[in-house]
């Protein structure tokens, strides 16, 4: 083998610390010192015969040529740890996946067993957040994300789509439920600011408004609890509601259904070294969101 290719243990050392921008923290994540990562970068940056980092304040920042240079390097490492990848015989790996706190609960969690099932050598951390992870730091290996596409800097497929309509509880008012849109104005509605009322009540032509007033839930998996105890309706997005709904948990109210602008989207660094086991949930998610 030619001896103009660094070691591997140098490239690994150089994509961590630019992932992490820490020599501390890639030294940790290795099993090394921190002298031992200091090393590595100085050898490579020998080699290249550019400086790889600057440092800025706490962090190590990668430059321009770090950058470009990182970018081949977890091109390389990706092919190489696809050419060992086996079902079979892999040894066991950890894929850490960015999902929303609604999501992760009500439609991811209950579907893992078919995921670990058929992939017993990929350990899932879901990493619950209700903010946008970044992949490009390091933040997690892959994303569920629901918003418009189109996000910069990473590899995405949309997943499905969602559409929202108003559920209760079999119990609501001792079982009186309303049959008709318009008898909504006589019920409480529980109230989510990140899915409004309005466009459900416009497209039943209805004339009141959301209450100003009432109980409100910024987390909509607990507000589909609050409706399941019978404290009003809610509106729900059907991929967080439908396992209540076969269980008979919540009953839904109507037929309509308002589509939603926003889909959910698997969204993953196209230079990741990780992306075998990053396809992998890819495929076995394309899957169970077939048709949806």
């Amino acid at each position: 083998m030619s001896t103009r290719l660094p070691p591997l243990a140098t490239l690994q050392a150089f994509e961590a610390a630019v992932r992490h921008q820490s020599y501390t923290a890639a030294a940790r994540e290795l099993s090394l010192t921190h002298g031992a990562i200091s090393h590595h970068i100085t050898t490579l940056e020998e080699r290249q015969g550019v400086k790889l980092f600057a440092r800025e304040k706490n962090r190590m920042v990668p430059t321009e040529a770090g950058r470009l240079l990182v970018t081949k390097v977890r091109q390389a490492l990706g092919m190489l740890e696809r050419s060992f990848a086996n079902a079979d015989t892999a040894q066991a790996l950890t894929l850490s996946v960015s999902v929303l706190p609604s999501m992760a609960g009500r439609w991811l969690a209950p579907r893992l067993t078919r995921f670990n099932a058929r992939h017993p050598q990929i350990d899932l951390f879901v990493d619950v957040r209700a903010t946008l992870a970044d992949l490009a730091a390091g933040e997690a290996d892959c994303a569920i994300r629901f918003g418009p596409g189109g996000w910069a800097d990473v590899q995405q497929v949309r997943l499905m789509g969602d559409a929202s309509f108003p559920v209760c509880a079999p119990g609501y008012r001792e079982g009186v439920l309303p049959l008709e849109p318009q008898e909504l104005a006589d019920c409480t509605l529980l109230r989510n600011p990140w899915l409004p009322w309005e466009p459900w009540l416009h497209a039943a032509g209805l004339a009141f408004k959301e209450p100003a007033r009432g109980p409100t839930f910024t987390d909509s998996s607990v507000l589909l609890d609050a409706v399941a105890a019978g404290l009003g309706v809610g509106l729900a997005r059907r991929t967080l509601a439908e396992g209540e709904l076969q269980r008979g948990r919540l009953v839904r109210l109507f037929d309509l259904a308002v589509p939603d602008p926003y889909s959910h989207h698997f969204v993953w660094r196209a230079d990741h070294p990780k992306l075998a086991a990053i396809f992998a949930l890819r495929d076995w998610l394309l899957e169970e969101t077939r048709g949806l």
